[in-house]
């Protein structure tokens, strides 16, 4: 089901159609940027469509792009004529459709960076994340092109109203010992550089119309002291900490953890916040991650997708990333559950081209490169998981299958799916 509505897709048109209007001291200003960047129409559009491939509407021209090139020199179709276009799927197609699109619109080719693209993005954005049932979407820096950002799409995930710390959300596991994480002086050192670094100032207004500045270093510090009084070692005494710094040294490393999900919370740069933290947990070996605002353990992550796997396909994307949430929380039945639905979504990739058993075909021939061996094995690794899935109680609500009786074997019907998929999704 698609999560875009039809109301934030006219709205995401009407910026490109009518501008953004912004209140400019005493004048209202109009701010325009088009789509297409510093291309025209049928440039931009080639980059995501074969327009030579489609047919024409106009019997006198042999293709759509004869087709677009001719209408749109004579004034016969305006710039943003597209986005009613059934052609194109921008209204009524899904999500991934127009969310590739808009990544593609922001992309460093396309963008002209003189123009108010990043106003436009911050818009949309605004737009993308409110639209969904629990979450919604968003478009996020993922790389770079000639040191500028290069943009894929992810999942939004809501922040709820109040943050709950690492150390609150873990009390049971961190008393009895269960969790076990060093953090080493340099370490620390390494991840308050990049906190400071992120460490942004806003102007803000009280009810009382009062104007004043607070830092994000300001707003973690009043998360944390909201469920407890922060301390740390000082000459061999526990002593409360007085400002963001002293949280550096002396303090335990599930306190180091609230302060980073809460600056992650504030800061207006999540995605490369984030990035930027986990590449010092991994070069230090530390098995955590910080992902949608929250530490979690790597150390049972035996299987998952790096920062270069991009599925762009929005329910997939949905189903693995619940799955793998599941995995790292230890509910197993229901991670497999979810996995599997994901590897049922799968085979119907080229879905509605193909029907799902040569959709099933076409990417074990993607895959097998030619190597009748190889296209032998995922067939039978295919055809495998299909009859665990008919034989198996996979689904909680099939009572007529063969019940699971060990979270061991659902742990191996996980890893074996979710193995499969990560090699499909590098291919397809």
């Amino acid at each position: 089901m698609n999560k875009i509505t039809g109301v934030t897709r006219r709205d995401i048109f009407d910026l490109f159609k009518k501008g953004i209007t912004e209140d400019n001291w005493l004048i209202t200003e109009n701010i325009f940027y088009p789509y297409y960047g510093r291309f025209d129409v049928v440039g931009f559009l080639k980059r995501l469509y074969n327009l030579a491939d489609w047919e024409s509407r106009d019997s006198r021209v042999e293709n759509a792009e004869e087709e677009i090139i001719m209408h749109t020199h004579n004034g016969d179709y305006s710039d943003d004529w597209i986005f009613e276009d059934e052609r194109f799927q921008l209204l009524d197609g899904e999500d991934n459709i127009l969310l590739n699109f808009l990544c593609e619109v922001f992309h460093p080719e396309v963008r002209d960076e003189n123009g108010a693209w990043e106003r436009y993005l911050e818009r949309i954005n605004t737009l993308l994340n409110e639209d969904g049932y629990e979450d919604g979407y968003e478009i996020v820096a993922t790389s770079k092109l000639s040191g500028r950002d290069v943009f894929s799409w992810k999942i939004y995930r809501m922040k709820p109203a109040m943050y709950i710390p690492f150390s609150e959300r873990n009390k049971t596991l961190i008393i009895n010992k269960k969790i076990s994480v060093k953090l080493p002086n340099a370490v620390r050192h390494q991840l308050f550089k990049v906190m400071n670094e992120y460490n942004e100032i806003f102007y803000l207004t009280d009810e009382t119309n009062w104007n004043y500045y607070k830092s994000v270093s300001e707003f973690a510090f009043d998360d944390i002291t909201k469920f407890y009084i922060p301390r740390h070692f000082v000459d061999n005494e526990y002593v409360e900490i007085k400002e963001f710094n002293d949280f550096i040294k002396g303090t335990t490393p599930f306190t180091v953890f609230d302060v980073i999900e809460s600056f992650d919370r504030h800061t207006t740069k999540s995605s490369q916040f984030e990035n930027e933290i986990n590449a010092i947990f991994k070069l230090n070996n530390i098995n955590v991650e910080l992902r949608d605002g929250e530490i979690h353990s790597t150390s049972n992550k035996v299987i998952g997708f790096d920062d270069s796997t991009n599925i762009n396909e929005a329910g997939l994307e949905e189903l693995i990333r619940i799955a793998e949430d599941l995995y790292n929380k230890a509910n197993y039945s229901y991670a497999v559950e979810k996995i599997w639905d994901a590897f049922e979504r799968i085979k119907t990739y080229y879905y509605p081209t193909l029907d799902k058993k040569k959709s099933v075909e076409k990417i074990i021939n993607d895959i097998s490169y030619g190597n009748e061996h190889i296209k032998k094995m995922f067939d039978i690794e295919f055809k495998v998981l299909t009859d665990i899935g008919n034989s198996y109680r996979i689904r909680h609500h099939e009572k007529n299958k063969i019940d699971i009786s060990n979270d061991l074997y659902y742990e191996y019907f996980y890893k074996r799916c979710l193995s499969l998929i990560s090699i499909l999704l590098k291919n397809i």
